[in-house]
């Protein structure tokens, strides 16, 4: 509930800034799950390749960090060339969206950064969450700022900005408007 009306919060400032939204409904081919899953087999497998004989050599990792390159060693080139097909199918269908100068306005991460006093199930837990939101710039390769402009409980929590490709000065002026407007409230 805290986290919504800050996101609502965020939005309007964004709004003041930019106009009021069009709200779109658009059917990706792809499931949110299924892009994350993507995002998280390609990068394992790119990992993987470049750091693998390394991990293999005996390098020293921690435990999460080499489960994720555990992950990575499972990935085979046939999944990783079907995830790559999905990639590219997602960033064109992102592009078509945005268009040229079009915009998504979303929250960076599902929720107000966690604390530090957190556990490491509830890290990994909030690591997985933002990553389903995250992976949107990854995937499609689109510059994505965010702007921490809002907070909940004392823990930071920001609004992003994700535009189509070559968008970045673009980007970086919206998100400096919408700051300068955040320091006059």
């Amino acid at each position: 509930p805290a986290e919504a009306a800050q996101y609502a919060r965020m939005k309007a400032l964004a709004a003041s800034v930019i106009g009021q939204p069009v709200e779109t409904e658009y059917a990706f081919a792809s499931f949110p799950d299924e892009l994350y899953w993507c995002f998280r087999r390609l990068q394992a497998f790119e990992a993987w390749r470049e750091h693998g004989p390394w991990i293999s050599a005996g390098g020293r990792l921690s435990p999460g960090v080499g489960e994720r390159f555990a992950f990575g060693r499972t990935i085979d080139a046939k999944t990783a060339a079907a995830e790559a097909a999905r990639r590219l199918a997602f960033r064109a269908e992102l592009g078509a969206l945005l268009g040229n100068n079009g915009f998504l306005v979303l929250p960076t991460v599902p929720g107000a950064a966690p604390l530090a006093a957190s556990t490491p199930e509830q890290f990994l837990t909030y690591r997985e969450r933002a990553l389903h939101l995250l992976c949107l710039s990854g995937l499609s390769g689109f510059p994505q700022i965010t702007l921490p402009i809002g907070s909940v409980d004392g823990a930071p929590f920001g609004l992003s900005l994700l535009g189509p490709s070559g968008s970045d000065v673009a980007l970086i002026r919206l998100g400096r408007k919408i700051l300068d407007a955040a320091r006059k409230i």
